[in-house]
């Protein structure tokens, strides 16, 4: 009779209708006065932002075997199941009335009578105990509370075999965040437990996510009070013995979720680690290194750990990083190398999204929270700024007392547009200190110009910000959808920015009316001809090989552009450009010379600055009409040359020949090459890394002899 009276009780519940469900929630507090504003464990801290998991991790930092861990427990622990009475099944009239009676507030022996599975070996107060710790999950709608008409509702329903939009009409709270069929049929999937009672296998899964930090709306400082839970994807997670072997491995989907099976009742712990690792279709390996320590004589990759658990059940383990910034977690900053690597991964999938097929080289990304602007050692942590080193190396900043680059994704989207550019397209920029008003070397303005614009693109965010962590105010930030240069022209890194973005964007906005997207300065970038070019790299280069891909009207446009930041030389190599910069002898931007026909005159000029500025570079063509071995020497036009440390470089389709870079103070340098027909760029300059040379122009004769 028990039981024929739990089974009326049952589909008399399955058969509520919408509006009979509003009526019976107006007697809410009759069933269910201690739960009826129940709020689930893992949003019990919330302060501003509804996905954010409060910090309870605990992390501390230790080493092991070549990994910076910074250990991590669990949010859910040893995650409960459907299964309350652990009898190796979820049934409806027992595991699914336990719950539905523990929510209309029912306890002691009205709770558990004729509700407990004569298979369970569970003692009563355990059966409590389960029924308990399964509330934390029992918010299957999930609005922020565990209702016995809602909740409680769909879990019977769905235990009794009924799916489609029968499963849930009439049971949603109005505030819910699962509203579909598909996610509560999802979320209740995830805790089911094994089909056997004894499988030799379990499945091993969770999300894997990390504190994010925005931007404050109104300045250029991080908003810590709206930090979020975001999802590490991509991410590596490995399941390890006690031995410290790793049992199996997989990565996070784009929602931050793994899964995978493991032998039952071994004694694991999980593991995530700042490694995105891919082989599959489109291969990538990027990995977030400590470069102020080492382990065995190797820089250690950041890994989070979870408590130990022994691997029983199917067991869901989710695992958040906490920021550890504005004196949370006691400072350890465990969702620092997963927020660069967020970045990093939409970046990659932008360039997947317009060639699915890419494969990425491997990069390392060193980060510390000892990385700080002063110059001097990497492995001290003395960067100067965040930067991008060849072959495939980026630094990024960490120090809260300075600068910490961290959450500034434009900044690393800016780095990696380095590594993009060096293996898929290609630079010849000298690098160095840049700033929005320097008139700079043409190859440096064009490509951290084109790294900012891209920047945008990648992040969709057309104000690239950059946060200062000693003076929290007083960060920076830049339009790029600005037409505005102070020093206008193909040296100018802010005029490149504002015609790559403009030509991506569908914004109108004065003189720019075009909207390309990212597709076509994708293919100019990586085409082979923009790659082997034989001039220098550079607005001229950029702008000439998508004009060749596009209609006449759209190259009046971007001609229009171009003219608007008083750019006017056609071709790769600028010919006919009239802006000077104020610098005459930059131009032409190449001087023709020839072998065996006396000397010519370039000049050094340092007004716009030394190292990488503009002036501080002449460059020549030298077409080679025949192959051979050729003397180029470079000396003094006159005394006050002849006490600076001169350079001389030779180039072929970007490729460098020779070069003297002696530091030889008397105003010479000399090459002598072998080199075959076509056209060469001569580089002559002086290298002043001290900067004392007084401010002027300074001139020299390069001639060549064969």
């Amino acid at each position: 009779m028990a039981r024929l009276l739990k089974i009326f009780f049952s589909f008399s519940l399955l058969s509520i209708s919408g509006c009979e469900l509003g009526d019976a929630k107006k007697h809410e507090d009759i069933y269910s006065p201690s739960s009826q504003s129940y709020t689930p464990t893992v949003e019990s801290s919330q302060v501003n932002s509804p996905n954010r998991i409060p910090n309870t991790l605990g992390l501390t930092v230790t080493t092991d075997a070549g990994l910076k861990t910074m250990s991590a427990a669990s949010i859910n622990g040893d995650s409960p199941s459907w299964d309350i009475d652990k009898n190796g099944q979820a049934d409806a009239l027992t595991d699914g009335l336990l719950m539905l009676r523990y929510s209309f507030g029912l306890r002691g022996e009205s709770l558990l009578t004729g509700a407990v599975s004569g298979d369970s070996s569970l003692s009563n107060a355990e059966v409590i105990s389960e029924i308990e710790s399964t509330y934390g999950i029992a918010d299957i709608d999930g609005d922020g509370r565990v209702d016995a008409l809602t909740d409680g509702l769909i879990l019977l329903r769905y235990l009794f075999g009924l799916r489609s939009e029968s499963l849930i009409t009439g049971a949603i709270s109005t505030g819910a965040s699962r509203v579909s069929v598909n996610a509560i049929t999802q979320y209740l999937d995830g805790y089911m437990p094994a089909l056997t009672l004894n499988p030799s296998v379990v499945t091993l899964s969770g999300r894997v996510t990390f504190d994010l930090i925005p931007f404050e709306s109104y300045s250029d400082s991080l908003d810590y009070s709206a930090t979020y839970a975001s999802a590490a994807r991509g991410v590596l997670v490995e399941a390890l013995d006690n031995a410290g072997n790793v049992v199996i491995s997989g990565n996070t989907d784009a929602d931050g979720n793994y899964s995978f099976d493991s032998e039952k009742d071994l004694e694991l712990r999980v593991r995530v680690s700042a490694k995105m690792r891919q082989t599959t279709d489109v291969e990538w390996d990027i990995s977030v290194l400590d470069n102020t320590s080492t382990i065995g004589g190797d820089n250690p990759l950041y890994v989070s750990d979870s408590a130990s658990f022994i691997a029983s059940q199917n067991i869901v383990k989710n695992i958040h990083l906490p920021s550890g910034r504005d004196g949370q977690n006691s400072g350890v900053r465990s969702a620092a190398p997963f927020a660069i690597l967020d970045i990093i991964y939409d970046s990659m999938q932008q360039v997947v999204s317009v060639e699915p097929g890419v494969n990425f080289p491997p990069l390392a990304v060193y980060w510390s929270p000892a990385n700080n602007p002063s110059e001097g050692s990497l492995e001290n942590g003395d960067l100067g700024s965040s930067f991008f080193q060849t072959p495939n190396l980026i630094y990024i900043l960490g120090s809260e007392n300075s600068d910490a680059d961290e959450y500034d994704r434009h900044v690393i989207a800016h780095e990696w547009i380095h590594y993009f550019e060096h293996n898929f397209s290609r630079s010849d920029s000298l690098g160095g200190p840049h700033s929005q008003d320097d008139r700079l070397d043409m190859r440096v303005a064009y490509s951290e110009g084109l790294a900012n614009a891209l920047s945008g693109i990648i992040t969709g965010d057309s104000v690239y910000r950059d946060s200062n962590s000693f003076w929290p105010y007083f960060g920076w930030s830049m339009n790029l959808e600005s037409n505005y240069s102070f020093n206008p022209g193909w040296f100018s890194e802010s005029s490149a920015q504002s015609i790559i973005y403009d030509l991506y964007d569908t914004q109108a906005d004065g003189i720019d009316s075009i909207a390309l997207g990212f597709e076509p300065i994708y293919t100019t970038l990586t085409s082979p001809d923009y790659i082997n070019d034989d001039y220098l790299i550079s607005m001229f280069s950029f702008a000439n090989y998508l004009k060749n891909q596009r209609s006449s009207e759209v190259v009046s446009q971007i001609d229009g552009l171009l003219s608007a930041q008083q750019i006017y030389g056609t071709g790769t190599d600028g010919l006919g450009e009239t802006n000077n910069g104020g610098i005459g002898s930059v131009l032409p931007i190449y001087n023709p010379i020839s072998a065996n026909n006396g000397s010519t005159i370039i000049c050094y000029n340092n007004s716009a600055g030394a190292l990488n500025k503009l002036g501080n570079r002449a460059y020549l063509l030298f077409n080679v009409s025949g192959p051979g071995i050729y003397r180029i020497e470079l000396s003094p036009a006159g005394i006050v040359s002849a006490t600076l440390d001169a350079d001389l470089v030779i180039f072929k389709s970007g490729r460098t020949i020779g070069r003297d870079y002696s530091a030889a103070f008397n105003g010479s340098a000399s090459l002598y090459v072998s080199l075959s027909t076509g056209k060469h760029i001569i580089e002559a300059g002086v290298w002043d890394i001290e900067q004392t040379t007084p401010m002027g122009n300074y001139c020299f004769n390069v001639q060549i002899t064969n």
